[in-house]
């Protein structure tokens, strides 16, 4: 059962709980709003369901202080329905990098050469994603180097996200590998797709519901759970490591960054938590600093620094 809507999020497992926010009906509506109307128009129909969200939605309200408060943006309703409205405008354009739809948008890498030589070379790597900005805008750029990228993600998400891409983007190529209870299957597949050199994209931001699968480090002001399975991953496959962000900024540019993080994972026998910790906090580093170029791209919906 979904908490009520005055209960507070404080877990990443409160916010998966909670029912779809919309369904395939209404994303298809709003699609098609953009295609005939224009992302212009669209932009404002958006803005209507932000202020609703704001408004009637204390859940909404408290995520998004939580946030805003720590990265040192306003918290006034204003500052929140902007924060909704550019989750509402990012989520949209998912979908038209799915479609490959992409000749309305100005998209700007750096970094890519990074992907292209590891393509070349048919080397398999993980990439090490977040929920800031739009992960499928870099697997857009991707798509367009010819490089095989496949998303792990929550089995409950990779359902929905499923079902979405099939209604409203049957032709679209898109791996996802969703995260099985024990993990083994998940790990079978990610060795696999690494071993096919291709890039196997992992959120890397959001704490897993099992309290020891996560380690707490600094990050933005205050100490903050993040999860290991990446690390331990990539420790596993000792394949290389890179960091991607992809920000959106207004009216319709994103900008796609990708960065090395590390050769190959290696955790230290004696002290295995301090080496993921280590790795944590170098990716937390650069997640901050990204933050606080696009504060409003953040989409973790949910208290963040709240106690396990």
């Amino acid at each position: 059962m979904a908490p009520a809507d005055d209960a507070p999020l404080t877990k990443a497992s409160d916010w998966r709980r909670l029912p779809e926010a919309g369904t395939v009906l209404g994303i298809r509506f709003v699609v098609a709003l953009a295609t005939v109307c224009g992302r212009t128009i669209t932009s404002g129909f958006l803005w209507i369901l932000a202020w609703y969200y704001a408004l009637a939605s204390s859940r909404a309200r408290r995520a998004s202080r939580a946030y805003l408060v720590r990265i040192g943006e306003p918290t006034t309703l204003v500052a929140i329905a902007r924060h909704v409205h550019m989750f509402a405008r990012v989520s949209v354009d998912r979908l038209f990098f799915l479609r490959g739809r992409t000749a309305s948008f100005v998209v700007e890498t750096h970094g890519d050469e990074l992907l292209a030589d590891l393509n070349a070379r048919g080397q398999g790597a993980i990439l090490l994603g977040s929920h800031l900005g739009s992960f499928e805008a870099m697997r857009a750029a991707g798509k367009n180097e010819g490089l095989r990228l496949s998303v792990v993600v929550d089995a409950r998400s990779a359902e929905r996200l499923g079902r979405v891409i099939r209604e409203l983007a049957p032709d679209a190529h898109v791996s996802v590998i969703p995260v099985d209870p024990d993990g083994i299957s998940t790990a079978l597949r990610v060795r696999d797709a690494i071993k096919r050199g291709e890039l196997v994209g992992i959120l890397a931001d959001r704490r897993a519901e099992e309290a020891d699968r996560n380690v707490t480090v600094d990050f933005l002001g205050a100490t903050a759970a993040f999860p290991v399975g990446p690390y331990l991953v990539a420790h596993t496959l000792r394949c290389p490591v890179f960091q991607v962000f992809g920000l959106f900024s207004t009216p319709n540019r994103y900008d796609l960054f990708c960065e090395p993080f590390a050769d190959a994972v290696r955790l230290e026998r004696d002290d295995r938590e301090g080496s993921l910790r280590t790795y944590a906090q170098r990716y937390a580093a650069r997640l901050e600093h990204f933050a606080k170029r696009a504060p409003y791209n953040w989409f973790n919906f949910y208290d963040f620094w709240s106690e396990w």
